[in-house]
């Protein structure tokens, strides 16, 4: 399965759901590949110091921020993984249209904050919906809430709205969502993810997440 993490709007969690859900695959004995998409190369970072420190399991990062020799590239890697993960760019760069293109699973991270989330998720939609009309078979794609707090008023009504919206494109959310956690920062300056870490409440967030995903590729 090729699973892209990909928004038009930075500081979303984009490269932190790409690297742990990478790792929780790993960790089920699937053999895993990150294409690190962002000119900002923030998983290529991750992947230098977790190589420093030995970490295992192993998982391969490939930085690939060519929009031409995308598409060809990851289908040339795809023959040697069980899953690749892509860790796009936030942006309208044609690079997100070529993702969108390659990928059996889209993950649209959300940090529910204010009105621009809505805004920007919809320009994304807007061009999710125009790519799928190049393809014979829609690509599912689904809001991850991330960052998210319950007791805030504010994150719930930003969820509404984007429930709503996400209807007219048949996007909806996933069940899983990752908390405000500081387990998730700490680990990513040690290159390792919240699996390898100390907070279970984490480790339970993203095992759900990655059984959700693998149930919804089993299913497609």
């Amino acid at each position: 399965m090729i699973i892209s993490s990909i928004s038009y709007k930075g500081g979303v969690g984009k490269s932190t759901l790409a690297q742990n859900l990478a790792v929780a695959l790993a960790l089920d004995n699937h053999k895993v590949c990150i294409i690190d998409a962002d000119e900002a190369a923030a998983t290529t970072r991750w992947f230098a110091i977790r190589q420093e420190a030995q970490a295992e399991p192993f998982v391969n990062v490939v930085q690939m921020t060519e929009a031409k020799a995308i598409i060809p590239s990851v289908k040339a890697l795809y023959k040697d993984y069980d899953a690749i993960i892509i860790d796009g760019p936030p942006s309208l760069f044609p690079i997100v249209s070529k993702i969108m293109l390659l990928s059996h699973i889209i993950l649209i991270p959300i940090v529910p904050k204010g009105g621009s989330d809505y805004w920007v998720t919809e320009d994304f939609l807007v061009r999710y919906n125009e790519v799928q009309e190049e393809k014979e078979e829609r690509t599912p794609a689904y809001f991850l809430l991330n960052m998210y707090k319950e007791s805030f008023n504010l994150h719930k009504a930003v969820v509404a709205g984007l429930t709503n919206l996400g209807e007219q494109y048949g996007v909806h959310f996933l069940k899983s969502k990752l908390h405000e956690r500081v387990a998730y920062g700490e680990s990513n300056v040690k290159g390792v993810s919240v699996m390898e870490y100390t907070d279970p409440r984490a480790q339970k967030e993203i095992r759900s997440l990655m059984q959700e995903i693998v149930e919804i590729a089993q299913k497609s």
